[in-house]
């Protein structure tokens, strides 16, 4: 992503440690982020060139949640050091499906380092459990080492995870496939869970790609 030359004094870094690091380190820097809103999160995330940017006060598309109409479930399979996160490739009636599509959309789309937008889910109560996030999010952070950062997601088949309290999706409502990359997800997680608690009126939230294509959800299972 190009450097956008526009920093304001309300800039705030956020860089990702290595697994184990535990929450993210914020960084007052005014001078050093690129920027996009009146207010950013840049993220760097394991010292990789790959970045992206939470507009905080942006709200995209209205806080309303996503839920998978007729879930079918594909797949499944555990992630992380300990094996301790369900994963589960979904099929929703209420997401497009890639067999309806042309074969010039089934492409593949890298959206690893995109930016997105953060929406928190109103009124506050029933939210996860931030510190069960944080167990997703470590999970990713290791399977990133150790695995590889990028995964595919068809059209109309969310990832979810789950451990104890906390529900994360990835939701590709493209026309079109697309690679996203672990890290990122793991450092949404991580904001969107200690941020839309009941001190911000919320009860878990996502993060919406700016143009649409594609989002994170954390919820309570």
């Amino acid at each position: 992503m190009g450097s956008l030359a526009m920093p304001t004094e309300y800039q705030l870094c956020i860089k990702a440690g290595d697994i184990g690091d535990g929450p993210l380190q914020y960084l007052i820097a005014p001078h050093s982020c690129p920027t996009v809103s009146y207010s950013c999160l840049h993220m760097k995330l394991l010292g990789v060139v790959s970045t992206f940017i939470i507009g905080a006060l942006a709200m995209a598309i209205p806080s309303t949640p996503f839920h998978c109409e007729n879930e079918k479930v594909l797949s499944t399979y555990f992630i992380g050091e300990n094996q301790e996160v369900e994963a589960q490739v979904l099929s929703c009636s209420n997401l497009p499906n890639l067999t309806t599509r042309s074969v010039a959309q089934k492409r593949q789309t890298n959206v690893c380092g995109n930016t997105c937008n953060t929406n928190c889910f109103t009124p506050a109560g029933g939210g996860p459990n931030p510190y069960d996030c944080q167990v997703i999010a470590d999970a990713l952070f290791y399977d990133n080492q150790n695995i590889g950062t990028l995964f595919n997601i068809t059209v109309g088949n969310p990832i979810f995870m789950q451990y104890a309290t906390c529900e994360t999706f990835f939701v590709n409502q493209a026309s079109y496939n697309e690679t996203y990359c672990r890290n990122d997800w793991a450092s949404v997680i991580e904001y969107v869970a200690f941020n839309c608690q009941s001190q911000q009126n919320a009860h878990g939230g996502n993060c919406v790609a700016s143009d649409q294509t594609w989002f994170i959800q954390i919820q309570t299972s």
